[in-house]
């Protein structure tokens, strides 16, 4: 019998903005302050309008943060437009400019200004590395890659920043010889940065090398012992290492100075179920829907502990069901627990439409072949149960690990990495 299978995923909220906010003041620390440009390396400048023509541009980066503060992104847009055709912008304008723009998550505008940037000032680090991060960002990494090898030489702050960045790149490819490699050089260097650490711990996992993963999470979380997001990967690296007890643990402890922190409820609900203590990955999962903004797999993990214990109360899993299908893309199966709710219900049609629409999102999910061979039986269309049967087994030994594949691969995904290389 194909064991019951579990979909989940975890949020970890580290945006890219983070970064394009602090390595300006970062990188320009280490190299002192800029110095204020020339009037005549203003392009276009002439005495009588460098004045007149600061103030313009000056007046319109103000105006583009004000839009964006508004939540005004058409005015933001048309005023950007303007700004980037004024002459004479310095540095420190652009990267202004262009760090609120990916601060609104408007990463397109932010690489044309950064772009702007790289134009006008080729040998200012700040802009071919911030260009790097919006082009990650709008999952160009390929262009990313190229654009950082670009920038110029920088302090030896912003040279861990570039390894670092690099391979978090390199990661998004699938190049994770690679990726390691640099990941480990920046977080060795630098073990106090939260998000060397999150990101070489993720690498690992990626990699399936979960004992080291487990390691580099526990190494940071000396450094951030309050960080929710290194606790859950650990909590993920020790769940999929095989350590499904201590991952519980790690989640309890999480949730106990988080309560809320919707993700770690999710991590030790999965947990649990899979130990076999439904009862408690139920009641947990319960606690969790009441949470302010519960996380949508919470739905599922419910959903499948209620079945799982032969709960007659359909309309409960039925709604949690239909949430979680709303709230997860491609969730292949919450069709196949929905079909398992209007099977017990006695409506087969429905029961089998379920199925098939799981089968038309993953044609390699063997327990909805079987459930489908049993329906069509329990129908009397034994013909078509028979084609079902054969189709079960050829995926059933692809499909004999499912919910520790899909548990490690949703997790990459919530990340914003699908865990193959962008081509």
């Amino acid at each position: 019998m194909p064991r019951h299978g579990i979909l989940f995923a975890f949020i970890i909220c580290l945006p890219l903005t983070a970064f394009l906010r602090t390595i300006t003041a970062e990188v320009r620390a280490q190299e002192g302050p800029r110095p204020a440009p020339s009037q005549r390396n203003r392009a276009g400048d002439q005495a009588g309008s460098a004045e007149t023509t600061y103030t313009s541009k000056d007046s319109l980066a103000v105006q583009v943060e004000n839009a964006l503060a508004r939540g005004d992104l058409n005015s933001a847009r048309l005023l950007l437009a303007k700004f980037l055709e004024a002459p004479g912008l310095t540095a420190d304008d652009l990267l202004q400019v262009g760090v609120n723009l990916a601060q609104h998550d408007l990463y397109l505008e932010a690489s044309e200004v950064f772009r702007r940037c790289t134009t006008d000032h080729p040998k200012v680090f700040e802009g071919f590395y911030n260009l790097s991060l919006a082009q990650l960002a709008l999952q160009k990494p390929r262009d990313a890659l190229e654009n950082l090898a670009k920038a110029p030489q920088a302090s030896p702050r912003g040279e861990l920043a570039r390894t670092y960045l690099r391979g978090k790149i390199e990661s998004d490819l699938g190049q994770y010889t690679e990726a390691e490699r640099d990941l480990s050089t920046a977080f060795a260097a630098a073990p106090q940065d939260e998000n060397s650490g999150l990101d070489l711990g993720l690498c690992y996992i990626r990699e399936r090398k979960y004992q080291p993963a487990a390691e580099t999470f526990r190494k940071a979380l000396g450094f951030h012992e309050d960080s929710p997001y290194l606790r859950l990967g650990l909590a993920v690296a020790q769940y999929l290492g095989g350590l499904a007890a201590d991952s519980i643990e790690t989640c309890r402890a999480l949730l106990s100075r988080q309560p809320n922190f919707s993700p770690a409820r999710v991590m030790m609900a999965f947990a649990l179920y899979m130990q076999g203590r439904v009862d408690e990955a139920a009641i947990l999962s319960a606690q969790g829907l009441r949470d302010p903004s519960p996380f949508p797999y919470l739905y599922y993990i419910h959903a499948a502990a209620l079945l799982k214990l032969q709960s007659k109360d359909y309309g409960t899993m039925v709604n949690d069901l239909t949430l979680a299908v709303q709230s997860i893309p491609h969730c292949a199966l919450c069709y196949l627990a929905l079909s398992k709710v209007h099977r017990r219900k006695g409506e087969l049609e429905t029961a089998t439409t379920d199925l098939r629409t799981a089968l038309g999102l993953d044609p390699g999910l063997a327990e909805a072949w079987y459930n489908l061979a049993s329906v069509y039986d329990q129908a009397g269309r034994h013909l078509e149960a028979q084609q079902a049967r054969r189709e079960f087994d050829k995926v059933k030994e692809i499909k004999a690990n499912l919910e520790t594949e899909m548990l490690r691969d949703v997790f990459l995904k919530t990340l914003g990495v699908d865990g193959l290389p962008q081509r």
